[in-house]
């Protein structure tokens, strides 16, 4: 995209095609800035610092949108309250601004590049951006979110667990980090907590620290675990946990996420659904005699990840975890005894009382998620339960569902 900014004498940004620019057909994202500066000058220094956040601009774009970035690293060191912050986020000094004003590349009305300019231009950016978040549904937060995400995160806590291989005693690593800025490239940057401690310790900036500590502070009232880091002041150094204290920390992320921290877990782990042993119920192995709601069809239980049976010695591994985690087939995976032989016991059970296999209709009910007749605990052991069909059945209920593929057959 070749486009320039011209100043007016009256301090408006106005784009225009740059003076070596082919007639073309512009993009969408050219196009949407073209847009923007057309309504005001903060309108296009807002979409240069979302939407053109990352994308490659000419050096006069490039100038204005770093005023953008600049404006947006301050609201957020700034805090999230609306009223008290945002509303009177002041510019920076005339100083920096003259260095800034000094390193602005050539454009059209170049003379008018003043700290004052920048000063008004950072003041109408300010006014828009209070307007628009004052606004939106769900807030300033749901607004930076909206703009661009990068700035939702910026100035924000986050909590990470790692894998740490190197240690068998303490498997998993902590870190607390913020992120303090956003490169050129459009990423954000991490420093360790700590470093916040020493940035801010001025009485100056007692406010900025008070506000970045401040969603810590709400995790701690609901979650004992941060409540424990943030009193013995373990949060700010790195931690090498063992077991139990990693599986602790995994599920109390919903309580620390909705107290506005950001978590960064390893993949494997899923608040809904993590990876964990269940008891699996394969229905319909073998062919069944005949078809109709009474015909008979095995019914087997045993204890798979992913679909995948247990042999016997991982069954035993399983069974032999205290720690909420065990190491199985090269990753964690979440093991609660006493829910996982809760569940084996009652499918277990249904297998003893069944010695001959279920009905067709029962089957296809245990498949759908509902419960045999009169069977009240299969509620209580479905999240350590799944219920499948087996070989046999799994190729007649596909060709139940698509019968024009059965060609052994002539209705006549």
């Amino acid at each position: 995209m070749s486009r320039t900014v011209r100043i007016t004498p009256a301090g408006r940004l106005v784009l225009e095609p740059a003076p070596d620019e082919q007639p073309r057909r512009p993009d969408a994202l050219a196009a949407e800035i073209d847009a923007a500066f057309e309504e005001s000058s903060a309108d296009g220094l807002l979409c240069l610092a979302s939407r053109a956040l990352d994308a490659p601009l000419p050096p006069a774009l490039v100038f204005w949108r770093d005023i953008g970035r600049r404006f947006f690293h301050a609201l957020r060191h700034a805090g999230a309250n609306l009223e008290r912050h945002w509303s009177r986020l002041e510019p920076p000094p005339d100083d920096e601004f003259h260095t800034v004003a000094a390193a602005a590349p050539p454009m059209r009305g170049l003379e008018y590049v003043t700290p004052e300019l920048l000063s008004r231009l950072w003041l109408e950016l300010r006014d828009l951006a209070v307007a628009n978040a004052s606004r939106h549904p769900e807030g300033p937060e749901g607004w930076l979110r909206s703009v661009n995400p990068v700035w939702h995160l910026l100035g924000r806590v986050t909590f990470h667990l790692a894998e740490n291989k190197r240690n068998a005693e303490r498997p998993f690593a902590f870190l607390a980090t913020y992120t303090h800025r956003v490169s050129a490239g459009a990423k954000l940057q991490h420093l360790p907590l700590a470093q916040a401690l020493k940035e801010y310790a001025g009485a100056r900036s007692q406010a900025t620290l008070a506000s970045l500590l401040e969603p810590v502070r709400r995790a701690a009232d609901e979650s004992p675990l941060v409540r424990e880091l943030l009193d013995t002041r373990a949060l700010f150094q790195p931690q090498a946990w063992p077991i139990r204290q990693a599986y602790r920390f995994l599920t109390e992320v919903p309580r620390m996420e909705a107290a506005g921290l950001v978590v960064r877990v390893p993949d494997w782990w899923s608040v809904r659904r993590p990876a964990r042993p269940l008891a699996q119920v394969r229905i319909g192995r073998q062919p069944a005699s005949a078809l109709g709601m009474d015909s008979l069809l095995d019914f087997s239980v045993e204890v798979a990840i992913d679909g995948e049976p247990l042999s016997e010695a991982e069954l035993r591994q399983i069974l032999d975890a205290s720690e909420g985690l065990v190491l199985l087939r090269g990753r964690w995976v979440e093991v609660d005894r006493q829910q996982l032989e809760q569940a084996l016991d009652h499918w277990r059970m249904l297998e003893a009382e069944h010695p001959d296999g279920i009905s067709f209709i029962q089957g296809m009910r245990l498949l759908a998620g509902a419960p045999l007749d009169g069977d009240a605990d299969i509620a209580a052991t479905a999240d350590w339960s799944n219920v499948v069909a087996g070989e046999w059945l799994r190729e007649l209920l596909q060709t139940l569902r698509e019968p024009g593929g059965v060609t052994d057959l002539e209705p006549g």
